[in-house]
């Protein structure tokens, strides 16, 4: 009788067989649910990386932007809110001081290579181009970008406006508020695009009244070219930062008609890039290793998040300093002033506002590549002298701010001060070989004494410091001493 012997391993050859498909269908499953998790997860990670890049690059221009905007009106301020300007201009229009004391120091001072000044009823009656002055009448039509920026400047000059004997005044605001009595905007100029400032004419005491009836608005325009690029992203350090005609580009430039005129547009950081560089690699090693490399796969998964955070690291760092010098920059310093303010009755500390000299003519002779040696130079200079006595910053073009919490007493100030403008005051060389050499003004403000809110204390020290310009330049001032001043010569005034 023949009988089938059954060996050992004859009953599990089916089912080593199931097994082994079960293993390899666990680890094919294993190792496509792993890959398509990092992978989710690196698209996710690397999504988010470049939304916040693109928010933070998109929140940077915007700031360089309305530094640029800022700066110009504060330099129109010094102009429009003048009582000579309202008798020469609006009472008895003067056209020997409009050339000689008005316009040109727009330009030789302030570097305005487009100004306007518009008379009530939209009628242009004196322009500038560069050291140029124009007297000739031209009225602009109701839908001109001008006509539209100058209406609103004087609807915005009528909200503020005040009766003061004879006649008007304007209700004076901070300094750090000025974009109260401003008006921004972009417009045709020239046949070009061009970002544009504008405010009314008016008394800046009450010794001169303006008649009944809209101002005289002051408009100053510039082109946006590559010069302006150039400027913004000295701030920014964009690549292939540019400006267009084509309406598509990441910041859409529209003017004061409504008319879309261009937009600006960069190549836009791209974290996440480096992100799927790490993640495919990461895919393909777990896919062949899974079973044997667990430890393998998590470090390189904690690689890959050291890599996210320092990219989120470098996003912050770039919100928060100025890229041309290392500096704090005006978010990193106002973050830290109100800190100190909300302490300042315990601890009382300074701000220091600092404007170089004769930076601009070392910009028109050896161009902005040196303008930007001296910058950093300068960045150098004020870093090493305030050492860990304080914070300072860059805030745009030539000005620099310093914050100073190791102390606060009137002697140590003036020492400091004088070390700063002896250490900028030293020899930069240049490129080429070429030696320059700047200046520096200062205005210093302690707090409590100059107020406790961060608007109040850089108030004064911008005061302090117009003050130290008006007066030689190359000085330090403290706004205690400029308070004083004024306060004698209303004295005097009574």
């Amino acid at each position: 009788m023949n009988a089938r012997i059954m060996t050992p391993d004859t009953p599990k050859q089916p089912s080593q067989g199931r097994l082994l498909r079960l293993v390899m269908i666990f680890a094919v499953s294993l190792v496509t649910v792993s890959a398509l998790s990092l992978l989710s997860v690196g698209l996710i990670a690397s999504k988010e990386a470049d939304d916040q890049a693109a928010a933070t690059e998109l929140r940077l221009f915007n700031n360089a932007l309305k530094d640029r905007q800022g700066l110009m009106a504060r330099d129109l301020l010094l102009m429009a809110r003048w009582d000579d300007s309202v008798k020469g201009i609006a009472i008895d229009f003067d056209e020997d001081f409009i050339r000689d004391d008005f316009m040109s120091t727009l330009w030789w001072d302030s570097g305005h290579e487009r100004t306007f000044v518009v008379a009530p009823g939209g009628k242009v009656v004196a322009s500038s181009r560069e050291d140029r002055i124009d007297f000739t009448p031209r009225q602009l039509a109701d839908t001109e970008d001008l006509a539209i920026i100058a209406s609103r400047a004087v609807d915005t000059h009528m909200r503020y406006r005040i009766p003061i004997d004879g006649g008007y005044g304007q209700r004076v605001v901070k300094s750090t508020d000025i974009g109260e009595i401003s008006v921004f905007g972009f417009a045709f100029v020239d046949g070009g695009p061009a970002i544009v400032s504008a405010m009314a004419i008016v008394p800046d005491e009450e010794e001169v009244a303006m008649p009944e009836g809209p101002p005289h608005i002051l408009i100053s325009a510039k082109a946006i070219d590559r010069e302006l690029v150039r400027d913004l992203n000295t701030q920014l350090a964009f690549r292939d930062l540019a400006f267009s005609d084509d309406v598509d580009g990441k910041v859409k430039v529209v003017s004061a008609s409504g008319r879309a005129i261009g937009s600006f547009s960069w190549s836009g950081a791209r974290p996440g890039s480096h992100i799927w560089d790490i993640v495919v690699p990461i895919v393909l090693v777990l896919s062949l290793l899974l079973v044997l490399a667990g430890g393998f796969v998590m470090r390189h998964i904690s690689r890959l998040s050291s890599l996210l955070a320092e990219s989120e690291s470098r996003i912050r760092h770039l919100a928060l300093h100025d890229p041309l010098s290392g500096l704090a920059n005006r978010l990193n310093f106002d973050q830290q002033l109100a800190r100190a303010a909300a302490d300042a009755k315990r601890r009382p500390f300074a701000a220091i506002a600092c404007d170089l000299d004769r930076f601009k003519a070392v910009n028109d002779t050896h161009g902005h590549a040196a303008g930007d040696t001296v910058i950093r130079t300068v960045a150098d200079r004020l870093r090493h002298t305030v050492g860990d006595q304080g914070l300072v910053g860059r805030i745009g073009g030539d000005e620099f701010v310093i914050l100073v919490t190791a102390f606060s007493d009137r002697h140590r100030l003036m020492l400091l001060a004088t070390q700063i403008m002896a250490a900028i005051g030293e020899p930069i060389a240049l490129d080429g070989g070429a030696v320059v050499d700047v200046g520096v003004s200062l205005g210093i403000t302690v707090s409590p004494d100059c107020g406790t809110l961060p608007t109040e204390i850089m108030a004064a020290a911008d005061r302090a410091l117009y003050a130290s310009k008006a007066g030689g330049r190359g000085r330090a001032l403290f706004a205690t001493e400029v308070t004083a001043l004024e306060t004698d010569a209303e004295s005097d005034a009574a």
